[in-house]
């Protein structure tokens, strides 16, 4: 009961003391309906390695026979020259039979059990299938986390942008009515801080998509709202792997490389069932019968009421024009697959090096905006004191304000896409978590 008890609160208390992005997706993986459905095909993939496995097994049979006739069966016979010929009952209008049969195919060709060890290996096609689903919804549960935080910066310079602008509507109404400067100032301000307040709505609101699509992602309540402990910052003093660690890397935990090698190894011994109607088949059998009159066929009056027996069967045949071609198609699928799996590689080398050259150009990008919003803000300031001191028009500090806000967003933004880039790079690499491409 208290494990219970747990389980239920854990997700409150988690949220409760903050939601870092890697909790967010622990979440994610273990409430998304994506992984559920990869986990079901995982289990339906088992059971048909099951049922492949029990074919090498005996199978046991019952079968029942109830029959009556409409007329009681009889033999003809001549008899004596001279004298008429006579029917002889041979047995009853109601016939009963039962048995039991067991048969097991003792060598088919290796057809069976290569079959077995095909979905055997479908079934580590499944596994791998599954941790894709998992490390591409951990990417889109990191983008979307950071996408919350990107929009929550958003949009606070949003409205730190409408409070500076509602100072300087203040500030060129004062110096109208001291007919300091003209009024059109006063127009410019008030057009400025229309702009503004209109910017501040639109960050409202993709703040709000930014958490729904969030809380999708981890099966909450789309309108509820969490702490996020993880920032914008962290991870920026690390760097990533060399380009041919993380190629090594990709190659040897891409999921989608590893099920294709399954894939390849599961064609090769498609070749093989394929070559299986060259041999010959043999099962075994046995099995104890009755046949009667009754409805438990335990009384015949007419012929032995039960016996036993024990055989084999060969199976092979002699002409088949179409198994040459079967076995030519599976070699074929064979040859494809491989060919498959190397341009697959060469997708996975292309997307690890895109990857890794987006995080080379964000983290330049974070230095770049960084300067920029320091230059921005001794602009703004400067421009300020000019405007006090009727050194600059309000178009100058409009201006000013607006190049401010932009560098802030651009700042932003540039931590967005770094955070984004490194997240795309551990999914082109097959990691869950970001720490396996940094250093």
């Amino acid at each position: 009961m208290r494990l219970i008890v747990l389980m239920v609160l854990l997700p409150t208390l988690v949220f409760a003391q903050g939601l870092t992005v890697e909790e967010a997706v622990k979440l994610a993986i273990s409430r998304n309906p994506r992984i559920k459905e990869s986990m079901e095909l995982l289990k339906a993939q088992m059971f048909r390695e099951k049922r492949a496995f029990s074919r090498l097994l005996p199978t046991l049979n019952f079968g029942y026979t109830y029959t009556r006739l409409k007329e009681r069966p009889y033999a003809r016979f001549t008899g004596v020259p001279g004298f008429p010929p006579y029917k002889s009952p041979i047995g009853k209008r109601r016939d009963v039979e039962w048995k039991l049969e067991v048969t097991w195919p003792i060598f088919t060709g290796f057809y069976l059990e290569t079959l077995h060890r095909m979905e055997k290996l479908g079934v580590k096609v499944k596994e791998f299938q599954k941790r894709f689903v998992e490390i591409s919804l951990a990417h889109a549960v990191r983008e979307a986390y950071y996408g919350v935080l990107v929009a929550q910066r958003n949009l606070e310079t949003a409205q730190e942008s409408v409070r500076q602008l509602e100072a300087h509507l203040r500030d060129a109404e004062s110096f109208y009515r001291n007919g300091l400067v003209p009024y059109n100032h006063v127009l410019k301000a008030k057009v400025a801080l229309a702009e503004a307040i209109e910017e501040r709505e639109r960050a409202r609101e993709a703040l709000n998509t930014a958490w729904v699509n969030l809380n999708l992602l981890i099966k909450e309540d789309p309108f509820s709202r969490h702490r996020l402990k993880t920032t914008l910052s962290q991870d920026l003093g690390k760097k990533p792997l060399s380009l041919k660690e993380l190629y090594e890397l990709a190659l040897s935990r891409r999921p989608d490389v590893k099920a294709l090698e399954v894939a390849v190894e599961k064609a090769k011994l498609g070749v093989k069932a394929a070559k299986s109607r060259y041999y010959p088949w043999i099962t075994v059998f046995g099995g104890y019968e009755q046949k009667g009159e009754n409805l438990l066929a335990s009384k015949n009056t007419y012929t032995n009421r039960e016996n036993a027996y024990v055989g084999f069967r060969i199976e092979m045949p002699i002409f088949d024009p179409t198994r040459k071609y079967e076995v030519g198609e599976a070699k074929r699928l064979y040859f494809s697959m491989r060919e498959e799996l190397d341009s697959l590689k060469d997708q996975v080398r292309l997307e690890v090096q895109r990857a890794y050259a987006m995080v080379k150009v964000a983290r330049r990008n974070i230095e770049t905006a960084r300067d920029a919003v320091d230059h921005a803000k001794e602009d703004l300031r400067i421009t300020r004191l000019q405007y006090s001191q009727q050194l600059a028009s309000s178009s100058d500090v409009i201006d000013s304000e607006k190049a401010y806000i932009e560098a802030r967003n651009n700042y932003y933004n540039s931590l967005f896409q770094y955070h984004v880039a490194l997240s795309e790079l551990a999914m082109s690499c097959g990691l869950l978590k970001v720490e396996g491409v940094l250093r």
